[in-house]
């Protein structure tokens, strides 16, 4: 309805219940209140993430720092498939990650603990300040063919540390994932452009895990159960612990 028929009809409305103001904000007002609160809540909670983890360096002495980046978040959900969106996917492995490590000498960290979308700048700040060791991102995967399944794993071919050479933490991550959950690998891939700008501005050892495909026929419904998602992560922390005591040094690729 054309607000300049709205108007009236909200002035006869507040004569009748003196409800203008309500009315008024709610009809014109609602979508601003709510960005604007979307906004707050983002920028609050990228804001006590980023003390925290200044805190816990202090505090800690890490012998190994890992930031994990789950994509999206809030009205952003990435791909999706029924009810299911790769931003709460994503944000749910990544917080099993930190919730199942018991390593006092391994930080980890993560960009986003709610269910909001930091900037890519804010999630860039993290790494500043983190100073990590590793980078991960999590991500899902989609095809049109719903009989495609497969956990993958891609890494960025042109950056090379002589300690971690990214293709061996790739290449770990992934089979130590399917291993846990028991599932399909799909392989592990370089990057390329486009794909994770957030992992090609890392230059440290980092990794995008594809945790599966969200349009899958029995891969989503992996995905939507909690014990799959924490054998994930599992498998992410066996990955993690893999490479700490392991000596990954090689030729440069």
């Amino acid at each position: 309805m054309k607000k300049w028929v709205m108007i009236p009809l909200v002035i006869l409305v507040s004569l009748i219940t003196g409800a203008s103001y309500y009315y008024y904000n709610y009809i014109y007002k609602a979508p601003e209140a709510v960005e604007s609160r979307e906004l707050m809540e983002t920028n609050s909670s990228y804001e006590y993430l980023i003390q925290d983890a200044g805190y816990r360096i202090a505090e800690n002495s890490y012998d190994c720092k890992v930031l994990i980046n789950p994509v999206y978040g809030g009205p952003d959900g990435g791909m999706a498939a029924g009810k299911l969106r790769e931003a709460d996917i994503a944000l749910s492995v990544a917080m099993y990650v930190e919730q199942l490590n018991t390593d006092d000498k391994l930080g980890i960290f993560l960009t986003r603990d709610t269910d909001t979308n930091p900037t890519e700048g804010q999630r860039l700040r993290f790494v500043e300040v983190v100073d990590p060791d590793i980078v991960l991102e999590i991500r899902v995967n989609s095809n049109a063919d719903t009989s495609v399944i497969g956990t993958s794993v891609y890494y960025d071919n042109e950056y090379y540390d002589f300690h971690l050479v990214n293709s061996r933490l790739a290449d770990v991550l992934e089979k130590s994932i399917v291993t846990e959950i028991e599932g399909v690998a799909e392989g592990i891939f370089p990057l390329e452009d486009g794909t994770s700008d957030f992992i090609k501005q890392m230059h440290r050892p980092s990794a995008l895990i594809r945790c599966g495909y969200i349009t899958g026929d029995k891969e989503a419904a992996a995905l939507a159960s909690e014990t799959y998602k924490s054998n994930i992560a599992k498998g992410i922390l066996n990955a993690i612990e893999e490479v700490r005591s392991a000596d990954y040094t090689s030729e440069e690729e």
